[in-house]
């Protein structure tokens, strides 16, 4: 049963900004939008806001590769990247049809059909890279998609966000409970689209990350080991300022016959994992790093 979420005079304050923010971007150029952005990003970065953890990240995955001074570039950019890509989101009540086929474009289509063309749906999972809410735009040029969305604390604000990604045609289904919708999805043969690289706490799969061991969400693989849908690593990648990639990756590999569920989600798990680490040690300022990726540790072997 889904949690009732009640709305209070601060949501309603809160949302009231929100909606001035969104305006105030709006009426900007697309271009000028995105620039204030990645200059706020640069702000924050300055005013060391998580900047710490960004750093400790960065030195912990490239200690033999980057020089401090490189690795300060990179979180710079990486601030940059997440102020352009809120922005960028603010302005999705602006983005039409036009604007997508001219600033967007979908490279791995043949992965896409093959999996559709099994009849089981597809599992496409994404990592915090690039503009990762473009995703929601791949209705648009005519796939099914389902999209696994967290749901924000405030109810109004969540609202908002979901009918922005909605509007290019995708179907929205919220983390809280999404069993059900999730299967439903994959029995219609729909792409069902998630986040899956964030820290998941002790329920999570421990993987090699950036040469880490990394507590993972499980639910990828699960559900590619219980319905047989294959599952598509993706990605955003920004060229430039203005122009974007959503990259869909070559499925995983199915684990051997006789795997346990638990093998196998494992095995998915890592599978999807090992190809973001990839375009993250090539593009490290178009990663998430402010996120505590390694915040949980496996626990000490006994014995």
């Amino acid at each position: 049963m889904a949690r009732e979420r009640k709305i209070t005079f601060g949501h309603r304050l809160e949302y009231a900004g929100v909606r001035v923010a969104q305006g105030l971007i709006c009426a900007l150029p697309a271009g000028a939008a995105r620039e204030l952005g990645a200059g706020l990003g640069s702000l924050a970065y300055s005013l060391g806001i998580r900047k710490e953890v960004v750093l400790d990240h960065l030195r912990r995955v490239f200690v033999d590769d980057r020089s401090e001074a490189e690795l300060d570039a990179i979180a710079r950019e990486s601030y940059r990247n997440f102020g352009r890509m809120t922005f960028e989101f603010g302005r999705f009540s602006r983005l039409d049809r036009r604007e997508i086929g001219s600033s967007i474009t979908l490279s791995g289509h043949e992965h896409l059909k093959a999996a559709l063309d099994r009849g089981k749906g597809a599992i496409l999972v994404a990592g915090h890279f690039g503009n990762w809410e473009l995703a929601s735009t791949m209705a648009a040029m005519g796939y099914p998609v389902t999209l696994l969305v967290g749901e924000q604390h405030n109810i109004l604000v969540d609202r908002r966000m979901n009918a922005l990604r909605a509007r290019f045609g995708v179907e929205i289904v919220p983390v809280t409970g999404s069993l059900m919708g999730i299967l439903r999805a994959l029995r219609k043969n729909r792409i069902v689209a998630m986040l899956s690289d964030q820290d998941a706490g002790k329920d999570g799969i421990f993987v090699d990350f950036l040469g880490l061991p990394a507590s993972t969400p499980y639910g990828p693989g699960r559900f590619a080991a219980r319905t047989g849908a294959p599952v598509l690593p993706g990605l955003a990648l920004r060229h430039g300022k203005d122009r974007h990639e959503l990259i869909v990756c070559p499925p995983v590999e199915q684990p051997p016959d006789g795997a346990s569920d638990e093998e196998a989600a494992h095995a998915y798990t890592q599978g999807y994992t090992s190809v973001f680490e990839r375009y993250i040690r090539e593009y490290p300022e178009q990663y998430f790093w402010m996120h505590r990726r390694w915040k949980t540790r496996p626990e000490p072997e006994t014995g």
